[in-house]
């Protein structure tokens, strides 16, 4: 039996399907920390220079300088390949839900880029034994990443938010940013049946960079679906930033922001959404990284001892 192309694009979008779907009743098996297709490191073809890579709770997490992660971004969204390269934000919460949806984790570790976001990732790092790492939380590298593309002229696209929300972003970005390049702009509800007519029109606007603010795992399941239909260099997946960009919520005074109280805000305002993410997956999985602790050690001293 031939396959085509077609019959491809529909088997990988049924396991990615299956991925996002699975029951968050039956939580995976831990990943080991180290090895394994769960865990390889990022491609070479695509780490990105002046950033390091760094495993915490079995993940292969992207760290360092705003500047180094926007110029790369930027880079990446410039050139041209076969499939864009997807970048995704991997929090402490993010982190929880990938170790019950293993099929998607091992898509992400495998076809995409995961950068380090967030207090709790900075707390798992430290009781890792890695350090106080910095984080590259997406509203933070969202303005380094847009003048650069500014200055470039690559066209940029925003799909998500709620019905005018990526319009009220696109035009604060075009306050702010002179130059930029506003491709177009979809709100973020749509069912899976319209997928491929949303991939279909990012494609015709000649988009080179792709912003998915769908929530995360709505957001990286798109983007895995339709990744080879979309037209874009790079799809960046930012959860919840066009409400911040576009004013729809307010972020944390930059006091709390500097102190890294900026989730204890965020709870503050919105409770009801929050206290699960807070009060249990974080909680969840910084223990889970704690337990993982003693084979990083022995791990290193292993190491230690063979050199």
């Amino acid at each position: 039996m031939t396959v085509t192309a077609k019959d491809t694009v529909t088997m990988e979008s049924a396991a990615v399907d299956a991925a996002v779907d699975r029951s968050a009743a039956a939580p995976a098996p831990e990943v080991a920390h180290a090895g394994g297709a769960l865990a390889g490191p990022v491609p070479a073809a695509i780490r990105p220079a002046g950033l390091r890579e760094v495993r915490c709770g079995g993940l292969p997490l992207l760290t360092g300088r705003f500047e180094d992660a926007a110029d790369w971004i930027v880079a990446e969204a410039g050139a041209s390949g076969p499939a864009p390269t997807i970048v995704t934000h991997i929090n402490i919460s993010n982190m929880y839900r990938l170790e019950r949806r293993p099929a998607l984790r091992e898509w992400l570790a495998r076809d995409g880029v995961m950068i380090l976001d967030g207090i709790g990732l900075k707390v798992g790092g430290l009781v890792s034994g890695l350090g106080w790492l910095p984080d590259l939380n997406g509203t933070d590298l969202f303005p380094f990443v847009m003048e650069r593309a500014a200055s470039r002229g690559i066209g940029v696209f925003l799909l998500g938010g709620e019905p005018g929300v990526a319009e009220r972003a696109a035009a604060r970005m075009k306050e702010r940013y002179d130059g930029i390049a506003i491709a177009g702009c979809l709100d973020g509800y749509f069912g899976r049946g319209e997928e491929a007519a949303i991939a279909a029109r990012i494609r015709r606007s000649d988009a080179r960079l792709l912003l998915v603010g769908r929530g995360f795992v709505r957001q990286e399941a798109f983007v895995l679906r339709q990744r080879d239909r979309l037209g874009v260099s790079l799809a960046w997946n930012v959860g919840g930033l066009f409400d911040f960009v576009s004013g729809a919520k307010p972020r944390a005074p930059l006091v709390l922001r500097r102190v890294r109280l900026e989730w204890l805000y965020r709870f503050l305002l919105e409770p009801r959404r929050m206290w699960r993410r807070n009060l249990v997956e974080a909680p969840a999985q910084l223990a889970r990284i704690l337990r993982r602790r003693p084979a990083r050690v022995a791990e290193r001293r292993g190491a230690a001892r063979d050199e």
